[in-house]
């Protein structure tokens, strides 16, 4: 019979039980959430768990909580339900929570009621980044991406389809009380057809119903209302649609943390441009920053809004002019501007006067030029410039126009479409990273003051296990107890030249395999 390793019997008595230590590697992430945790004052941040009250049961430590959601969302499990089982089944757990088993419904209150501290937490910790040179804000991309809210469609309410039902609702009503007229007239009663009166008075049940969300969605002044979450909004993709929140972050160049975070209830980036730059600007405190986003960020109010901030944007141009070319007419670009005497000049060398009224809407003034209808009527390209119908050119121009000419000229340099290629390797790996790998592709908050809690715990904890991953545990390790004394300097340059010599290697490894190849 072969010789096979023999465990423990389980039955039998120790004299010296080993310690729960023992079960902890020293390079164990754990022990990392552990000392991380205990450096936070949390008494500064207003965070607790109960009123203070001598009474009952004393309660859990914030800290506790903050270590158990610390470990979830690192190893992908966010349910507190699931969490408490880990308590008592998991040996990191016990562990980290010295043996301690809150119930579920305390670790799920410490994530509903602390959103604040959350978000403040995140902020904390891209400092912490920032004070040892891990953070430069060089170059910050800024991207967003639909995480699924914890909402159903079912529970939406949308203006268009409650009206197209109604509709559909009231040619089934006329069905049926024609039905009924045309049973009433029947001379053979036994050959009428059978009508029953519940199914009309479904209808009618189910048509008060669709009145009154109607009115729900006039009172609050929306087109779409979800009763399960009014915050979350149907975002819509190509293949097809969701309740969900726009995620939108902003990532550092030097080493991809992620420096700036929010969370929008709109399917667009049209209005998220300025509000993460500026964000990102006062996390990384460069006042050089340059930041890069992709065309859907394209808003000639945010890029004014943003230049007038210092910031220094690129963001490609939406390409509007492709569908007059395609018609077979004359795009934009084919009328030049003459800044000297305030006109455009069209194809033909004809002139576009301005007319005197300023046109304002939402607070984005336009000028309008405006061809004679007595030139462009007999002008030999007018079957090129414009439709059949209509009488004279015109072209409206933003009171800011030569910013976005000068952002057009920037768009087409080198270093613009650098740019652009290094927007991708930065802001799209920290979304391909948090819904493949770690599995936070939805949220289990409800209300948007809610989610933008747990959106910051998921991109603190993202966070940190870059951190982890860029220094490991040791480092780490000493990284905490040079903040508990203040003295990060020390630690500094060790991080400086662990990160030198690293990537020193891993370029020599990547050339020699790419010599072999």
């Amino acid at each position: 019979m072969p010789n096979y390793k023999e465990g423990l019997n389980r039955h039998q008595q120790l004299l010296f039980p080993p310690s729960l230590d023992e079960y902890v590697d020293e390079d164990n992430s754990v022990r990392a959430i552990d000392s991380y945790v205990d450096s936070i004052d949390l008494a500064t941040l207003g965070v607790f768990t109960s009123s203070g009250s001598s009474d009952g049961q004393p309660a859990y430590h914030p800290a506790l909580l903050l270590k158990i959601y610390l470990y979830g969302y690192l190893n992908s499990i966010r349910s507190s339900r699931k969490l408490e089982r880990e308590l008592k089944r998991n040996v990191e757990m016990m562990w980290l929570c010295a043996g301690l088993t809150p119930g579920y419904k305390t670790i799920a209150n410490f994530r509903k009621d602390n959103p604040k501290v959350l978000k403040q937490l995140f902020r904390d910790f891209v400092m912490l980044c920032r004070s040892v040179d891990l953070i430069d804000g060089e170059v910050v991309a800024i991207d967003g991406a639909f995480l699924r809210a914890n909402a159903s469609k079912n529970q939406l309410i949308s203006e268009t389809m409650t009206r197209k039902d109604i509709e559909s609702v009231d040619e089934k009503i006329a069905e049926y009380l024609s039905s009924l007229e045309y049973s009433d007239s029947c001379e053979k009663k036994e050959i009428a057809p059978v009508v029953h009166k519940q199914h009309l008075d479904r209808l009618k049940k189910y048509k008060s119903k669709l009145n009154s969300n109607l009115h729900t969605l006039k009172e609050r002044n929306v087109t779409q209302y979800c009763k399960s979450d009014p915050d979350a909004t149907l975002m819509r993709k190509p293949a097809h649609h969701l309740m969900a929140y726009n995620a939108q972050i902003a990532v550092d160049g030097k080493h991809k943390f992620i420096v700036a975070t929010d969370i929008s209830t709109k399917g667009v980036d049209l209005d998220q441009l300025y509000p993460l730059s500026t964000q990102a600007k006062e996390a990384t405190g460069n006042k050089h920053i340059k930041v890069v986003a992709d065309a859907g960020y394209y808003n000639p109010k945010e890029i004014k809004r943003c230049v007038d901030e210092g910031i220094d944007v690129y963001v490609p141009i939406q390409d509007k002019q492709k569908k007059q070319v395609d018609r077979g007419k004359f795009p934009r670009d084919a009328f030049h501007y003459d800044e000297a005497n305030d006109c455009y000049h069209c194809p033909n060398n004809k002139v576009l006067k301005r007319k005197k009224t300023i046109y304002e809407n939402k607070g984005i003034k336009r000028f309008m030029y405006f061809g004679t209808h007595s030139v462009c009527k007999v002008c030999p390209l007018r079957s090129e410039c414009l439709p059949e119908k209509t009488p004279a050119k015109r072209l409206w121009r933003w009171e800011h126009e030569a910013l976005i000419v000068e952002h057009r000229t920037k768009m087409q340099t080198p270093e613009a479409r650098t740019m652009i290629k290094q927007r991708a390797a930065l802001a799209e790996h920290p979304f391909g990273t948090i819904k493949q790998n770690l599995g936070w592709s939805h949220f289990l908050m409800r209300g948007k003051t809610k989610v933008a809690g747990e959106n910051a715990l998921i991109m603190l904890t993202y966070n940190f296990r870059r951190l982890l991953n860029l220094i490991g545990i040791a480092l780490f390790q000493k990284l905490m107890k040079a903040l508990k004394s203040g003295n990060l300097e020390s630690i500094k340059q060790e991080i400086a030249e662990y990160l030198a010599v690293l990537y020193f290697f891993r370029t020599f490894f990547r050339q020699k395999m790419s010599f072999s190849a």
